[in-house]
């Protein structure tokens, strides 16, 4: 049938030939909207494959005709963010006419008219909603207090600096990784310090009225509060443990918990984490049976999603790779 839904096995993509079908498709993982074809009909086709993990939703679209995306509703629960991989879109967003490129993307706030009034055939979007809640709580514990929301950023983002462009290719590593129905990104324990990640990045990188407090410097941190959070990341290593998370259980903000580790300890509360984990891989490396054991699922157990990595980091550090240490249990 031409225009039926075509997903081949173990295939995140999803394929469209139907007007229809894409409404339905925007609508599940987007929002509600109408669709204007502004090209040939004959011609119309959508590709796109879409992803979530926790409050952050990525999609990759792609439009086979010129289209116009419209009636979008006035409030929504999340920021939104275009970001053309190829090509470029034309939009109106509270009055104000944006172009967006591979060089400027588009950012969106929950409130106010949202519309794609022309989406070129063969332009490739990179469609990024972050939920508003998870926005705008990440920016009260990094400023240490309570904000505008919806947070007004400014519609354009700049993608020629070095910060915005790790952020998209942040973003598109997290998407390719969740295509994978097994893999450890999935896992709370990767997943949660990785949304965090994202959220923070784009924070530093937009511009919006509190980007210079995010730049000053912060409070010296609390030794107590260092020891707190050291004691927390040892007992609930295996958690899914974030910055923010720590810095609530130990009340202070972020910054400071930040500002802290580093003063004392010379590196930030997850790069601590990630030695304890280390730590912990190689305790159990040293103890399983290799029989019944590998490297790889020991790593992945306590988050090491790159076993290239995680090989360098235990040489470094044990002077002996994991599958030695795996081996010389025996």
């Amino acid at each position: 049938m031409d225009n039926a839904i075509q997903v081949a096995p173990s295939d995140p993509w999803i394929r469209t030939t139907s007007p229809e079908q894409s409404i339905h498709l925007c609508k599940t993982s987007f929002y509600p909207h109408r669709l204007r074809l502004l090209g040939p009909s004959r011609n119309f086709g959508l590709i796109q494959r879409v992803t979530r993990v926790g409050p952050i939703t990525v999609g990759d679209i792609t439009y086979a005709t010129d289209v116009a995306l419209l009636g979008f509703d006035e409030i929504r629960a999340s920021y939104h963010v275009n970001v053309p991989l190829k090509g470029g879109l034309e939009s109106r967003h509270r009055g104000l006419e944006i172009t967006s490129s591979p060089e400027v993307a588009s950012i969106y706030r929950p409130d106010g008219e949202m519309t794609v009034t022309r989406w070129p055939a063969g332009t490739r979007n990179l469609t990024v909603k972050i939920d508003q809640f998870a926005v705008d709580r990440a920016l009260e514990s990094l400023v240490e207090r309570p904000v505008d929301s919806p947070i007004p950023f400014e519609a354009s983002l700049p993608l020629d600096g070095a910060a915005a462009q790790s952020w998209v290719r942040l973003l598109l590593m997290v998407q390719r990784q969740l295509d994978y129905p097994d893999a450890v990104i999935a896992h709370s324990v990767v997943s949660v310090p990785l949304v965090e990640s994202l959220i923070h990045g784009f924070l530093l990188v937009a511009d919006h009225p509190y980007r210079e407090t995010l730049a000053a410097p912060a409070q010296p941190g609390r030794p107590a509060a260092v020891r707190n959070a050291m004691d927390i990341i040892e007992a609930g290593a295996h958690l899914p443990l974030s910055t923010s998370a720590l810095a609530r259980q130990c009340h202070v903000s972020v910054r400071t918990l930040q500002e802290g580790f580093r003063r004392h300890l010379g590196m930030s509360p997850m790069a601590y984490l990630r030695v304890v984990r280390l730590r912990r891989a190689h305790r159990d490396l040293c103890s399983a049976d290799p029989a019944h054991s590998t490297v790889a699922a020991i790593a992945h157990r306590w988050g090491f999603t790159h076993l290239g990595r995680f090989a360098a980091a235990h040489k470094t550090t044990y002077d002996q790779t994991p599958m030695q240490a795996l081996h010389a249990a025996r």
